[in-house]
C-alpha cells in the first residue's frame, strides 16, 4: 500500500501533542424512562480516524463492496413487523388471562344465588372463550415470526459470506496501516470497560483523537468513532447516545 497519505495523516494529528487531558465517557441507552448507562462495554482512544482508513482501502479495492440484497432487507423489516404482532398479541393473552384469574377469584367469595354471581359468570364464560382465541393468535404469529427468523439467518449468512470474503481482500493490510501510522506518531491505543453507570476513563496525551466502540443489536449495531481534541481538560466528559452513533446493518 502507498503510505504517502500515513505521513500527511500523522503530521496533522501530532500537531500541538503535547501534555494529557482527563476524559470520561459516558455511554447510555435513552428510553422513556430516562437514560441508562452501558455496562461492560469497551471503549477504545485511537490517535487515527478509522472511518478515513477504511474509505482509502474501499476506493483502492479491486471491486465494489457488496450490497445486501433488497429481498434481505425486506424479509428483516418483515421480521420486526412480525416480532411485533407476536408481541402485541402476547400481552392481550396475558390481560386477558390476569382478568380471568382476578375474576375467579371475586366469584370465590360471591353467593352462588346472587344476580352478582350471575353476571359475573357470564361475563368468565365470554372472557374464556376470548382467552382460548388470543392464545390461538399469539402461537400463530409466533410461529410466523421464528419462520421469518429462519428464513432470514440463511439468507443472511449467505451475504454474509461474500461480504466477509470482500473485506478479508479489501482490509488485508489495515493492520499493517495502523501499526506504521502509530509508530510514525509514537501513541497507542488507549482501553477502557464501562462501569455500572456506563462510565469509562482516559488520561489523554493532547492531540485529536476518535472514541470507537460498537453496541449490537438484533439487526443492526450502533457504532461510535466520535472525535475529540484533548488540549489539557483536568475534567473531560463525553456520552455517547443515540444521537452521536451510525446505526448500520449488521450480518
Amino acid at each position: 500500500m502507498d503510505k504517502r497519505w500515513l505521513c500527511l495523516f500523522a503530521l496533522v494529528i501530532l500537531a500541538g501533542c503535547n501534555r494529557s487531558s482527563q476524559l470520561a465517557v459516558q455511554a447510555v441507552s435513552t428510553s422513556d424512562a430516562g437514560q441508562v448507562g452501558r455496562t461492560q462495554l469497551e471503549i477504545r482512544l485511537v490517535p487515527y480516524d478509522r472511518d478515513s482508513l477504511f474509505e482509502t482501502m474501499i476506493a483502492m479495492a479491486s471491486t465494489p463492496e457488496p450490497r445486501p440484497p433488497a429481498e434481505l432487507l425486506e424479509l428483516r423489516d418483515s421480521i420486526a413487523a412480525a416480532q411485533e404482532r407476536w408481541r402485541s398479541s402476547e400481552a392481550a393473552w396475558n390481560d386477558a388471562r390476569s382478568e380471568l384469574q382476578s375474576l375467579s377469584d371475586r366469584m370465590g367469595r360471591m353467593d352462588r344465588t346472587s344476580d352478582e354471581y350471575f353476571a359475573a359468570y357470564q361475563r368468565f364464560d365470554d372472557l374464556d372463550s376470548q382467552e382460548a382465541g388470543l392464545g390461538r393468535d399469539k402461537d400463530r404469529f409466533f410461529d410466523r415470526f421464528t419462520e421469518l427468523q429462519s428464513e432470514y439467518s440463511a439468507q443472511a449468512d449467505s451475504f454474509a459470506a461474500v461480504l466477509t470474503t470482500w473485506e478479508d481482500e479489501t482490509f488485508a493490510s489495515y493492520g499493517e496501516a495502523v501499526d506504521s501510522l502509530l509508530k510514525l506518531i509514537k501513541r497507542e491505543d488507549l482501553y477502557d470497560t464501562t462501569d455500572a453507570s456506563g462510565f469509562a476513563s482516559f488520561t489523554v496525551p493532547n492531540g485529536r483523537w476518535w472514541i470507537y466502540t460498537r453496541f449490537k443489536l438484533p439487526f443492526e449495531e450502533l457504532y461510535w468513532n466520535v472525535p475529540y481534541d484533548a488540549a489539557g481538560a483536568a475534567g473531560d466528559t463525553i456520552v455517547l447516545d443515540g444521537s452521536n452513533a451510525a446505526l448500520r446493518l449488521v450480518f
